[in-house]
This record gives structure tokens, sequence and C-alpha cells, in this order.
């Protein structure tokens, strides 16, 4: 109940989690359902996803927020395959300057 709280007291969000069975690790998709439910809007989002074969976290999580009204999108989003790479950590300072 904190972090969905947290999340609306902010303008900008980053969501990182794992592909999990071709769909998001089950807490983070509690998460964005808590959010959606409560009209999460109007606000800028950022995704990091993990995944060794298929990395499907940030088309799972793009789509759960089709449905909410006036959300941005980060240009950068960081794709992580197992472990963070020299490329990995480029794409995540760019993904902190966006955010400032």
């Amino acid at each position: 109940a904190e972090a969905v709280e947290d999340a609306f007291r902010y303008g900008k969000l980053v969501l990182a989690t794992t592909t999990y069975n071709a769909d998001i690790f089950p807490f983070m998709k509690e998460f964005i359902e808590h959010l959606t439910e409560k009209n999460y809007q109007n606000r800028t989002l950022g995704f990091i996803e993990n995944g060794t074969w298929a990395p499907m976290a940030k088309k799972v999580m793009s789509a759960m927020f089709e449905k909410s009204k006036n959300i941005t999108y980060l240009e950068n989003s960081v794709t992580i395959k197992s472990a963070l790479t020299d490329e990995n950590k480029t794409a995540v300072k760019a993904m902190a300057k966006e955010l400032v």
C-alpha cells in the first residue's frame, strides 16, 4: 500500500521487473494492477526489464497501462539479459537524464 501511495506522489516512475513465464513477476503485476485500478494517469513511466531468453516485461507492463490516460513513456528503456553490461549501464544513465 505504501508503494502505491508513493507512486501517486510523484510524476515520474520507473518500473523494473523480470520476465516470468512470458509475463511479469507476480508482485509487479499486482502492483501495476493496484495503480490502474486507482486510475493512475498523467504520469511519465520508464521501464527496466530483465529476461534471459525472451524479455517481455516492457511489453507486458506497457499493455497494462493502455487504458490509463495521459501516460508518457521515457524514450530510453533498459533491457538486461541476465547480467548488467556496459551497454545497459549506458542505457540506465540515459534514462536517468530523462528523469531529471
